[in-house]
Order: structure tokens, then sequence, then C-alpha cells
């Protein structure tokens, strides 16, 4: 310590100057403060995933955004409504909130995604049977000799305090039917490879529309970086959906979503990847499903190996015995599935 009172003048003279470098060095060392940040999209939302978006936002890591999103139809149907494609504009589905651009971000690196929570922004949802749309309709892609089914919207009513969502059925004996409500996104990802603009219909190793009904509150996700500054959009808000989304859509609604992004510097995945509380899931996204399934599968493979240590063959072995696999959904233009794995199968 330095004694002041023995001090001689040229002690005294450069006292500041060690003071405020010493003050720099202490700066230097402590990590910036995360920012909570407010964002309100207004009209600005995109119907593509694409390096050319202007960033709606520049964050850095750590920072958290609260925001919301649109509804699949971009918000045109009301409670009254009971069909879909006299409002319906195909060009202008599944809008997408975005897109931020997350400071520090490159190709081959991969962006984290954790989501704080999603809330409803509006008590009513929609969900709808569409011509040629949907795992069990007649589609114009094949020769078919039944008629496409019907268009029809279904109003399904959103009790936020019970948790369920309500459909009254008048032409079924059962009358009315409740679901679970269990928030999720469709659409999540980042600006696809190879300067491609991809509609928001489709999915990708970018992410983009899986509609996979596990990016749910509290999941963590990451997706690779393709462009600088990652690009990560979002939007298609489901308060509910089975698996697979069979008749092309959910529950369909719009959200107040906070999230906050992390960045792993160097590391280079293939695929979404997403980890709950319980397992670890890799997704993967193509036509057909067997090779969907393939895709998701050799991903969890690749993150066994490099992540926890296993070797190739005994990694196979053990999704043989002990893998979950989720169909994501089998409507849009690739079909998504994953392939989860138990945490406690994991080194320690």
């Amino acid at each position: 310590m330095l004694n002041l009172h023995m001090a001689s003048r040229e002690t005294w003279r450069w006292l500041p100057v060690v003071l405020l470098l010493s003050s720099a060095a202490v700066s230097a060392t402590r990590p910036v403060a995360a920012a909570e940040v407010n964002y309100d999209p207004g009209d600005k939302v995109y119907f593509t995933y694409c390096y050319a978006h202007p960033p709606a936002l520049r964050i850095k890591p750590g920072d958290s955004v609260t925001t919301t999103t649109r509804d699949a139809s971009n918000d045109v149907f009301s409670v009254s409504d009971n069909t879909v494609l006299s409002k319906l504009d195909l060009t202008k589905v599944n809008p997408q909130t975005g897109p931020f651009y997350i400071e520090g971000a490159e190709p081959g690196d991969t962006l984290e995604v954790h989501i704080d929570s999603i809330d409803l922004n509006r008590d009513w949802g929609w969900g709808a049977s569409i011509p040629n749309f949907g795992l069990l309709a007649p589609e114009y892609k094949t020769a078919m000799v039944t008629p496409p089914v019907p268009d029809r919207l279904f109003v399904w009513h959103l009790d936020n305090s019970r948790k369920v969502a309500r459909l009254d059925m008048p032409n079924s004996k059962i009358g009315k039917v409740e679901v679970p409500i269990r928030p999720f996104f469709g659409t999540i990802g980042t600006a696809p490879a190879g300067k491609e603009c991809i509609s928001s219909l489709y999915p990708g190793a970018y992410g983009g529309n899986m509609d996979f009904n596990e990016v749910v509150a509290g999941v963590t996700m990451q997706f690779p970086v393709f462009e600088p500054g990652a690009l990560f959009m979002l939007g298609d808000g489901h308060s509910a959906q089975g698996d697979g989304e069979i008749d092309g859509a959910a529950i369909e609604t719009p959200f107040k979503v906070k999230f906050t992004v992390n960045l792993i510097k160097g590391k280079k995945i293939n695929w979404p990847r997403l980890m709950n509380d319980n397992e670890i899931m890799s997704i993967g996204s193509t036509r057909p499903l067997i090779d969907a399934l393939r895709l998701g599968c050799v991903d969890m493979v690749d993150w066994l190996m490099t992540d926890y240590g296993f070797d190739r063959y005994e990694a196979v072995e053990l999704l043989g015995q002990a893998a979950h696999l989720y169909i994501a959904n089998v409507v849009d233009p690739q079909f998504s599935v994953a392939c989860a794995l138990n945490k406690k199968y994991l080194p320690r």
C-alpha cells in the first residue's frame, strides 16, 4: 500500500494516472450488465426468413427482449368468421417478429435462445379445415377422386384462468370439448444459409416453421448461425396443438413473449436443438418423413459425440433403446421430427 505521508513529490505527480489506469482495468474485467429491452413491432413483420431483412433491433448476448407476435393469419380473422379463404392472403401468413441482430454472431457460431415466458394476447384462437391442406385432406399435388375438405374456421375460446381452450361442436354428440392450453411457437429460427429467402411456411436447418409443440416457455433452443448477426425471428403462436399439426392449423393465437439470447462462439451445429428440464432434442426437417427422422437422429448422435464424449456406435445403440421420437409436423412443405434423449443418460 502506498504510504501517503512518505510519498515523494514525484509519486504524487503520477498518482492520478495510476488510479485512472487501475480503475480502467477493473472496468474492463467487470461484465457488462445485460439489457432488458421492449420492442413493439407495430406493422413491421416479415413473411420470409432472409439474410436481406434489415435488423429490427440490435442486441447483445445476455440481453432479454419482450415483444409481441401476430397469429398465423396476420390477425385477419374475427370471432364472427366461419370460413378461411375469403380473408386469408396466402402471401401473408406466418408473420415473423424481428429480425433481431445479435452482436458478435458470425457464421459457424451457435445462437442460444431461452424462452422466458409466453402470454396470450387474446381470449380466442382459431383452427381450420382448409381445402387441399392437412394430413387427412385430399390435396392438389396428387390425383384424387374425393373432393377437397370444406372451408371452415373453428373458433376456440381460451380460458386463461383454467388453462383450457373450449370448442363448441354443435354437430357432434359430445356438444363441446376442452383441451389444455400449452402455448408454443410454431415458427422460430435464424436466417438460412446460401443467401436464400425462404417462406415462413417452411422449416429447415435454420429452424423456421417446425410447428413443434415442445417450443414452450422455459426451454432453451440452439440454432446454427449462417449470417452475421444471426437475424433471429419468431412468430406463429399456438395456444395448443396435437403432434404433427394433423389438420394443418393449431389453435392460432397472437402472443406476448420474453426471450433471452446467448452466443456460443466457434461451435457449429447443423440442425436446431432444444433442451428442457428432462430431455435434449435434435430437430430434422425434410421430406419424406423417414428422412426427417434420420436427420434428427444423426444430429443427436453427433451431439452425443461432440458434447458428451460418446463413441458413435455406442451412441446409436443408446438411442436404439432409449430415444423418444416426436412428430412435430406432417403438413408443411417439409416435415419435422425431433429425436429426444432423457438427460439421465448423459454424463455428469
